[in-house]
């Protein structure tokens, strides 16, 4: 399976498109359903381009587990518009799958009073609806994700089923796709059958080229000494899916041992500060400076293999085709985990979807000398 990424597929632009009609539900098995997973699905024949809003507002990980999806739709000739929060629109914009990104002012909604965040909502809304999109995709099934879907000037909206689809998000789906596939890009993938697209080969990641912040990491190596250094990336979005400090300091410790240059990622001054303490602690380690997402892909993209946790530059290492380990511990690896030769998963015991309390995770579990040798495995099969 492919999962280098694919940077020259090309959106069609444009408004040269023809209107067309939209069948009743076709149950699976029936003519001209073949190839659909067996739930009803409604189909739209195509003359032509649709335009398309697909809405992924976050986060870092889950923006990028929906690339493949855009491919998808921009392989099959769609016009792709991508609405998220502006925070991670850098993941999207200069992708060669999606035509346009929309921004959702995440911090102003966040200052606003309520009077303020309704006129925000109303604002983007007003944007969205000047393009005259033909369907909407909710690739988040939320209710904030529902609301920017529905109200988008277009009624032909898709959405994951219930349970996949939550905060009563299906009421605002008009083609409701069952999450059938245990892997999460999978499931995003299979949006597409909505609007009559059917996932074809591997998992594809139209990234940006981010071109100046790869020559500012280059700069940044050759600066520092670094050749395709291995990286470790020392945080998470939950405190459940970090592996414990005395870990990290293990594994630093042994790749001192081996003579391995490693980097030290960090995403916020918490994680900035046990990034400085596990490097002290085991005497080594290059600590990653303050980085934006771009900069941060373009040092992934350099690294010999990256060790993180189930959090964002778990996930762009995978997209970048860069070997790496993922430490899974309430989210199953299963779902969420990198999948390839190039890739391995640890996983800890716990509870499922546990988000705060590490008493109920045991990431201790996964020791330096199994994320080590996972690390090379990972190497030999590359």
């Amino acid at each position: 399976m492919s999962t280098s990424p694919a940077l020259e597929e090309k959106p069609v632009v444009g408004d040269q498109r023809k209107p067309s009609m939209w069948t009743s539900t076709l149950p699976y098995g029936q003519a001209g359903a073949a190839g659909f997973p067996p739930f009803a699905v409604r189909i739209r024949w195509l003359a032509s381009a649709m335009r398309i809003l697909l809405v992924r507002l976050g986060a870092f990980g889950d923006i990028v587990h929906t690339l493949p999806l855009a491919h998808d739709l921009a392989q099959a000739g769609h016009e792709v518009h991508w609405l998220c929060e502006d925070r991670w629109a850098c993941l999207v914009d200069g992708s060669a799958a999606v035509a346009m990104v929309h921004r959702l002012p995440r911090a102003e909604l966040r200052r606003a009073s309520l009077t303020g965040k309704i006129a925000i909502v109303r604002r983007v809304l007003r944007s969205l609806r000047q393009h005259d999109f033909d369907a909407a995709i909710d690739a988040q099934g939320l209710a904030k994700s529902a609301i920017f879907s529905a109200f988008s000037g277009t009624n032909q909206v898709v959405g994951h089923a219930r349970p996949r689809a939550r905060e009563l998000s299906w009421l605002a789906h008009r083609i409701h796709v069952p999450a059938t596939a245990i892997h999460v890009i999978d499931q995003q993938r299979a949006l597409g059958l909505g609007l009559g697209v059917r996932a074809q080969g591997g998992w594809h990641f139209p990234l940006p080229a981010w071109t100046h912040e790869h020559l500012w990491a280059n700069k940044w190596m050759e600066q520092n000494g670094l050749q395709q250094p291995w990286l470790l990336n020392v945080g998470a979005g939950w405190p459940t899916k970090v592996w414990p400090e005395a870990r990290q300091a293990e594994f630093l410790a042994r790749c001192r041992s081996q003579g391995r240059q490693v980097v030290v990622a960090w995403g916020s001054p918490a994680e900035r500060a046990v990034a400085e303490r596990v490097s002290t602690s085991a005497r080594h380690g290059v600590l990653l400076p303050p980085t934006t997402i771009p900069e941060l892909g373009a040092v992934l993209a350099r690294a010999g293999l990256v060790v993180s946790g189930d959090t964002g530059p778990l996930h762009l290492a995978l997209a970048l085709g860069t070997p790496a380990v993922g430490l899974f511990g309430p989210v199953p690896a299963e779902r969420n985990g990198p999948r390839g030769r190039r890739w391995r998963c640890l996983q800890a015991p716990g509870a499922a979807w546990e988000r705060r309390d590490v008493s109920k995770v045991d990431m201790a579990a996964i020791t330096a000398e199994a994320v080590e040798s996972a690390a090379l495995a990972c190497l030999a099969d590359a």
